[in-house]
């Protein structure tokens, strides 16, 4: 008995240690043996584990607040390149395409001359499952890829924004007022 709950036990391992979806799978081997491509993979026990060291050397409320979000961070891959790998355009739309059929729905969108952002997110039951970022510059060689396991709900996703970002983002969202004009007959 003990023999067959091995063997099933040792069959459904790799079924359960694909991290992320089949479309992220093959674009992250697609793109990472470039000759210039830096890439990682982190697994998320050693994620929680560094975030719990550092959380016990900060001093800072802000930098608590983030450290305690690695609670809720699994496994994580990074593809980075800073020259020569140029991925088409037709490449991160057929990319975005079939995320958005995986059930990814897109946060943020940023396309500005040869430069693409995007961050997309899958929800389940209310919690951020997966966790997607892709920046390509196609001028200046430039990727960043970052896919992620959480279990984020969209809440802590906002804090954690508003206490990073809120000083550099307030001005973009601070509007003067327009003097009333009233019409004159």
């Amino acid at each position: 008995m003990k023999n067959i709950l091995l063997f099933t036990c040792l069959l459904v391992l790799p079924a359960l240690a694909f991290s992320q979806t089949r479309t992220l799978n093959k674009f992250y081997r697609q793109n990472k043996k470039g000759a210039d491509v830096q890439n990682m993979k982190v697994p998320g026990w050693l994620i929680r584990f560094g975030g719990k060291i550092a959380l016990k050397n900060v001093d800072n409320e802000d930098e608590k607040v983030a450290l305690d979000l690695l609670k809720k961070v699994g496994t994580v891959r990074f593809m980075y390149t800073e020259e020569g790998t140029k991925i088409s355009p037709k490449a991160v739309k057929n990319l975005r395409n079939d995320l958005l059929k995986d059930h990814f729905d897109d946060l943020i969108q940023i396309r500005s001359g040869e430069m693409d952002f995007q961050l997309m997110i899958r929800e389940q039951d209310g919690l951020i499952s997966e966790l997607f970022m892709f920046y390509n510059d196609r001028e200046d060689g430039e990727m960043a890829f970052i896919s992620a396991k959480t279990k984020l709900h969209l809440d802590d996703l906002k804090l954690l924004l508003k206490k990073e970002m809120g000083d550099k983002l307030q001005p973009i969202f601070d509007v003067e007022d327009d003097p009333v004009v009233e019409p004159t007959l």
